[in-house]
C-alpha cells in the first residue's frame, strides 16, 4: 500500500511540474488528501492559495488540513523532545515554525501549544552545549576537522555561545599555522605565505602569525640590483643613462610588490654578460653573496640620435573660383590660378637599449634584449606663397573648367591641409616619450621574468 501511495503522490508532481496554476494545486491537493497525505497535502493547498490569495475554497482547507498538519508536526516534537532525539525534534519543530509563518503571511493562522516554544529554546541550549563540550574536547586533543562538525552545529542556533568563536578560530587556525611553520623551516615561502594568507582570512591576531606572515612575505620577495653601464660613448648618453637609472629604482621601489631593489652597495659595474651564461662568475657569485640580490639586471645605451628633417617645400597651384555677373541674366564663372606650397618636416629621437636579467644563483641570463627605442614626430600642411584674402572654400586643387568630372574630387581634406598642424613637437617631449617606452620595457622584463 505504501508504494501505491508513494507511486500515486509522484504522479501528482509530475502533472504539476507542467501546471502553475491555483485550481491545479487545489485539486492535487485534494487527491492527496483523499489518500491520507495530510501535510503533503496542507502544502499544496498553502501553494494554491500562495497563487491566488482570493481562493476562498483554498483558504478554508488550509486552514483546516494546516492545522492538522501542525499538530502532527507537534506531535512528531512532543515525542522527539521527550526522548531526549535532540536534533530530530529541533527540526520537527523548525518545519513547525516555517509552515505556521507561511501560513500567516497568507492570513490564516494554526495553533500549536505555546509551551513547545520554552520546550524548544531548552532543547537549543541541551543541543549547543552537548556540542559545546564535544568541540571543546577535540578542540584539545587536535581533532579540528572533527571539532568544526560540531562548531557548525552550534552556529546554526547560536554562534555566540560560550566560547564557541574561541573553538572556531582554535579549529581553523591552528593546523594552518603548524603548516605555515612546517614550509618556513623548509624555506617554501610561497606555500607558507598562501597557508597566513588564509589563516588572516580568520583571525589576525593569533599568536604570531603576523610576524610569519611578514616573514614569508620577505621570503617570497625577490631582490635585484641594478647596474649602470661602466663606460658611455658621449656625455648625452652618460645622461640619459643616469635619468633611466634613476627613474627604474622609482619604479622598482613604487611600483614592485614582489621585488625590492638594492641600491645601498657599492657595487656600480657588472662584467659583460654573453651566450646563455654571465662570464666572470666568480665576481657575479661574490657579488650575490655580498648583497643577497637574487637578479641582476644590466642595461646599456648606444647610438643616441636625434634628427631634425625639414622644412621641405614642393610648390603648387590651386584655383580660385572667381563668379562675376555680366547682365541681370548672366554670370561668368573664372579660376584664377594661386600658388602655394605644400610643406613637410619631420623630427626624431632614438637610441639602441640593450638589457640582460640575470639570475646570480645559476648565473643563467633569464631575459635579453637590444630594441631600437624611438620618438617620432611629422608633419605636413599647405601654406599660401602670398596673402590669401578670399574664401577657402572657394579654392580648388585642380582647375574646374579643365578638369573632366571624372578626375575632381572632393577638396574639403585638401583645404583642411592650410590649417593642419605646423608645428613639431620638440625634443624633450620627444625624449620623454621615447624614456616612458624605456621605463615601461623595464618595468614589464622584470615583472614577467623575475620569479
Amino acid at each position: 500500500m505504501k508504494i501505491r501511495i508513494q507511486i500515486f503522490t509522484l504522479a501528482v508532481l509530475a502533472v504539476l511540474l507542467s501546471c502553475t496554476g491555483s485550481k491545479k494545486y487545489f485539486k492535487a491537493a485534494e487527491k492527496l488528501e483523499k489518500q491520507g497525505l495530510v501535510n503533503e497535502a496542507a502544502d499544496y493547498y498553502l501553494q494554491s492559495l500562495q497563487r491566488k490569495p482570493t481562493n476562498v475554497e483554498a483558504r478554508i482547507k488550509l486552514k483546516d488540513v494546516g492545522q492538522k498538519c501542525v499538530s502532527n508536526m507537534a506531535s512528531d516534537f512532543f515525542r522527539n523532545y521527550n526522548t531526549n532525539q535532540l536534533e530530530a525534534s529541533l527540526e520537527s519543530f523548525e518545519r513547525l515554525k516555517d509552515f505556521s509563518s507561511r501560513t500567516a503571511a497568507l492570513n490564516v493562522v494554526l495553533d500549536y501549544p505555546k509551551q513547545y516554544e520554552e520546550d524548544y529554546q531548552k532543547a537549543v541550549e541541551t543541543y549547543c552545549s552537548k556540542n559545546h563540550d564535544q568541540a571543546y574536547l577535540l578542540v584539545n586533543q587536535g581533532k579540528y576537522n572533527d571539532a568544526l562538525v560540531h562548531i557548525k552545529r552550534i552556529n546554526k542556533y547560536n554562534a555566540a555561545y560560550k566560547t564557541t568563536q574561541q573553538l572556531e578560530v582554535i579549529a581553523v587556525c591552528e593546523p594552518l599555522y603548524q603548516s605555515s611553520v612546517l614550509q618556513l623551516e623548509n624555506k617554501n615561502y610561497s606555500s607558507a605565505f598562501n597557508t597566513l594568507s588564509q589563516m588572516r582570512g580568520k583571525s589576525e591576531s593569533y599568536k604570531d602569525a603576523k610576524d610569519l606572515y611578514e616573514l614569508a612575505l620577505e621570503g617570497q620577495t625577490k631582490h635585484f640590483m641594478l647596474f649602470e653601464p661602466k663606460t658611455s660613448n658621449s656625455k648625452e648618453e652618460k645622461e640619459l643613462e643616469d635619468y633611466l637609472f634613476n627613474n627604474f629604482n622609482q619604479i622598482a621601489n613604487q611600483n614592485f610588490s614582489f621585488a625590492k631593489i638594492i641600491n645601498n652597495t657599492p657595487f656600480t659595474f657588472l662584467p659583460n654578460v654573453s651566450g646563455g651564461n654571465a662570464n666572470e662568475v666568480d665576481l657575479i657569485q661574490a657579488i650575490r653573496k655580498a648583497t643577497g640580490a637574487d637578479y641582476f639586471y644590466a642595461y646599456d645605451v648606444t647610438d643616441k640620435k636625434e634628427i631634425n628633417s625639414g622644412p621641405q617645400k614642393t610648390s603648387y597651384k590651386a584655383f580660385q573660383e572667381i563668379k562675376t555677373r555680366k547682365n541681370d541674366t548672366t554670370i561668368i564663372t573664372e579660376y584664377k590660378p594661386v600658388d602655394y606650397n605644400v610643406v613637410k618636416a619631420s623630427r626624431s629621437f632614438s637610441y639602441m637599449y640593450s638589457y640582460k636579467l640575470i639570475n646570480s644563483y645559476s648565473n643563467q641570463i633569464v631575459s635579453s634584449q637590444s630594441q631600437n627605442i624611438s620618438a617620432v614626430d611629422a608633419i605636413e600642411y599647405n601654406e599660401f606663397t602670398k596673402s590669401y584674402g578670399g574664401n577657402i572654400n572657394n579654392l580648388y586643387p585642380y582647375n574646374p573648367s579643365q578638369t573632366a568630372p571624372a578626375a575632381r574630387y572632393n577638396p574639403s581634406n585638401w583645404r583642411k591641409q592650410f590649417s593642419a598642424n605646423s608645428n613639431l613637437k620638440s625634443f624633450d617631449q620627444l625624449r620623454q616619450e621615447a624614456n616612458n617606452k624605456t621605463m615601461d620595457l623595464f618595468s614589464k622584463s622584470v615583472q614577467n621574468n623575475m620569479k
